[in-house]
């Protein structure tokens, strides 16, 4: 064979080559390089979206946490023995109501000083007395403004802005003699409100807060808002709170966290294309093993062993793979962390909105002064208030005995008993053996409210009645909340609510269980023409790794 011959036979094995390497090597590394970088866009897109998630539900915590402070501490001076007793005081006694201000004002002062958002507080009466005090002013100067207004035609807290001020007030009511004695209005410092949007500070956003169609408070630059709809619509109280976050911030500086893709597919391909000389069936081989390895990763198998090679370049690649392999293992890892961190966050905020100390001790106080006046249905009710919030904070412990959630329950009930003058029956069924485990805290609750709100009350006639149940099968611990009341068995009929129509109290209650037991435990809402159960699933076999010694 002549080596003109040969050299033909050689060209025109390379040009077959390169044509092999065009159609089997050259396009799926193309198609894979541009796989990766959609993916690698879409992924920093939803990265984006999921901080701008996670920043406003943490925004909207922290936000529950202020208002539920701040409207504890209106709703505390408002029913305050001290505040009522002197608008309740003839005007023209000058000594007797010198008197009862000295007793207010302590009350006052304490209100500033433990609540950190308050600024200034006044009380508004249509008594016109003849003492110099800075908290007490005739009504007549407000009379005609709309907040007041509003105030007296609302029994709940309103909330207001006034020239950039934020207000909030209240009617100041009297159960005995029945009737209203004024208003106390209450001013918020601008940065105890300010500071809960400081998380917002690297993204841009407009935020919008009103109540009743009436604005209250923005944050971020109202540009944002032009012709765009709200990302994210939430009640919080009676608050509405609009979200609005610029587009553009998804796809900022895109193409600097793409270029080490980009870089490294071009790099890929120009080795590729120098080493096609010395392509050999083994580096076939060790790429087409790569790419299957690949696509089991697209696929959702991240188990998958990623296999090295001899060649240096393939080689980096699959070290490559193997770290992204690790990094997306510990985002998962660290999503399941976070959830979970943020259920035990949501229950510390809600044992954190309450000073135990203080409450315990003004608890106690009103006891003995109830049970020295011969009160004894507000001896009653403190003693009780007291045992339910003893166990609720529970010490900040978010898992105990079942027996401390069983003390709560019926705690709670008793006072709801109390409230609503015994028109309606509680029934408990505890099994012997349930005593042994430990489950979460504060998970009946919200199941008895619901109970109350949307079925003992709805009953028009019909005495009501809440059955509480805690039982054990061969591999579950239920628990069951009853009552015969009839509105979700006329909405759904003989069905099963789905998680997604759950209210905030129960799916925070489902969520808790299934993070710590799994998917097969949680929470289940039922009617039927007996009326609504909630059951709570719990995993004997989970529950079992935690019985107290």
């Amino acid at each position: 064979m002549s080596m003109k011959n040969k050299n033909e036979k050689c060209s025109s094995f390379l040009k077959q080559l390169r044509v092999a390497f065009i159609v089997i090597i050259l396009i799926p590394v193309l198609g894979l390089g541009g796989i990766i970088l959609y993916s690698s866009h879409q992924y920093i897109k939803q990265q984006r979206k999921t901080e701008v998630e996670n920043t406003i539900m943490q925004n909207i915590t922290a936000l529950n946490g202020w208002i539920t402070q701040c409207d504890s501490t209106l709703r505390y001076l408002a029913g305050n023995y001290a505040v009522q007793n002197f608008l309740q005081m003839d005007a023209d006694d000058y000594l007797a109501v010198n008197q009862e201000l000295k007793s207010m004002s302590p009350v006052l002062y304490n209100a500033l000083l433990t609540n950190q958002y308050c600024k200034d507080i006044k009380i508004y009466t249509d008594k016109q007395y003849h003492i110099s005090t800075n908290w007490v002013e005739n009504s007549q100067k407000c009379i005609r403004k709309t907040w007041y207004q509003k105030i007296m035609s609302h029994a709940d807290t309103v909330w207001w802005n006034e020239d950039g001020t934020l207000f909030m007030g209240k009617k100041i009511v009297s159960a005995y003699p029945q009737g209203t004695l004024g208003i106390i209005v209450v001013e918020l410092k601008e940065e105890s409100l300010e500071n809960n949007f400081l998380i917002f500070k690297n993204i841009p956003v407009y935020i919008e807060i009103s109540e009743d169609d009436s604005f209250i408070y923005q944050y971020g630059n109202e540009k944002i808002r032009n012709n765009m709809e709200a990302d994210k619509k939430i009640a919080v109280n009676s608050w509405q709170i609009q979200y609005f976050t610029d587009p553009d911030y998804y796809i900022q500086n895109d193409g600097k966290q793409l270029g080490i893709p980009m870089m490294v597919t071009i790099i890929i391909l120009l080795v590729a294309w120098a080493g096609i000389q010395l392509v050999s069936k083994f580096l076939l081989k060790d790429l087409e093993v790569l790419v299957d390895q690949v696509n089991e990763i697209q696929e959702g198998n991240f188990d998958v062993s990623v296999s090295g090679s001899k060649v240096e370049e393939i080689n980096t690649l699959s070290e490559s793979i193997k770290i992204m392999l690790v990094k997306i293992k510990q985002l998962i890892g660290q999503v399941y962390d976070k959830e979970i961190e943020k259920q035990n966050l949501e229950l510390d905020v809600l044992q954190a909105k309450i000073n135990p100390h203080f409450l315990y001790n003004n608890l106690s106080a009103i006891n003995w002064l109830a049970i020295d006046s011969g009160e004894e249905k507000i001896s009653e009710i403190t003693t009780e208030l007291a045992a339910f919030y003893r166990t609720a904070l529970n010490k900040g412990k978010t898992i105990d005995n079942i027996s401390i959630e069983i003390s709560n329950i019926q705690a709670y009930i008793h006072l709801q008993l109390i409230a609503h003058e015994n028109s309606f029956q509680a029934e408990y069924d505890f099994d012997d053996e349930i005593y042994a485990y430990t489950i979460p805290t504060f998970v009946l609750q919200p199941l008895v409210e619901n109970a109350i709100e949307h079925g003992i009350d709805e009953l028009p006639e019909k005495k009501g009645k809440i059955e509480i149940r805690i039982y054990c099968t061969n591999e579950e611990l239920l628990m069951e909340v009853h009552d015969n009341g009839r509105k979700l068995y006329e909405k759904i009929g003989n069905a099963a609510m789905s998680p997604e129509e759950y209210g905030y109290g129960t799916n925070n209650v489902n969520r808790r269980i299934q993070l710590m037991y799994g998917e097969k435990c949680g929470l289940q809402i039922f009617a039927d023409e007996k009326g609504t159960t909630s059951r709570i699933m719990l995993s004997r076999k989970e529950l079992e790794k935690n019985i107290l010694l």
